[in-house]
């Protein structure tokens, strides 16, 4: 009796019980079945002697995210998109809804921020989607890591209201055939 008393009476110094921050979330990217141009534009590994391939289609209103990499030369494949400036004002994380096979899918942001003349990419891992079927993966923008050209850059600040590119990459060091689809990203604040 006295341990419950005293469990009770340490649950009303603590006070009232903490609740999960809301989030209020803003579509960046939507396909539907209405789409019929493809707007990503594709980046492989070939821009530096890879032999990855790599693009998207729209299918069944999806953009479907398809190819091969090859870790001989770069291993890597990804699209892009331009995003309007400001459109992830305050965000702190977006999601991703998709569905993926067994790899490791990631998000590049790009704004005007620049090292040595060249745009800086800030990537991240999308994480939480389930493998083979439909559901959410997130990217928390605080764990988002600065490179030029695959070097890290420590000291880059990112700046979400800035962002003026989105994309996504497949970059997880293996060989072989890989497919995600999409259907919407937001940015949620």
């Amino acid at each position: 009796m006295r341990f419950s008393f005293l469990i009770l009476l340490a649950a009303l110094l603590a006070g009232p019980p903490m609740r999960a921050e809301t989030m209020t979330c803003t579509t960046l990217v939507e396909h539907t079945e209405a789409d019929i141009q493809n707007p990503w534009q594709t980046v492989n590994d070939n821009v530096m002697g890879g032999r990855s391939s790599g693009g998207s289609a729209l299918q069944d209103g999806a953009l479907v995210f398809t190819g091969s990499t090859n870790t001989t030369g770069g291993g890597f494949s990804s699209i892009r998109l331009d995003v309007p400036r400001g459109a992830m004002a305050g965000a702190k994380e977006l999601r991703v809804h998709m569905k993926r096979d067994a790899r490791a899918y990631s998000i590049t942001l790009r704004t005007n921020a620049r090292s040595f003349g060249r745009r800086i990419a800030f990537r991240g891992p999308i994480e939480g989607a389930p493998e083979g079927e439909w559901g959410t993966g997130v990217l928390n923008l605080s764990n988002l890591e600065a490179s030029i050209w695959g070097r890290k850059l420590p000291n880059a600040v990112f700046d979400a209201s800035d962002v003026l590119e989105i994309g996504l990459i497949i970059y997880d060091g293996e060989d072989g055939p890989f497919e995600m689809q999409l259907s919407r990203i937001e940015a949620c604040s």
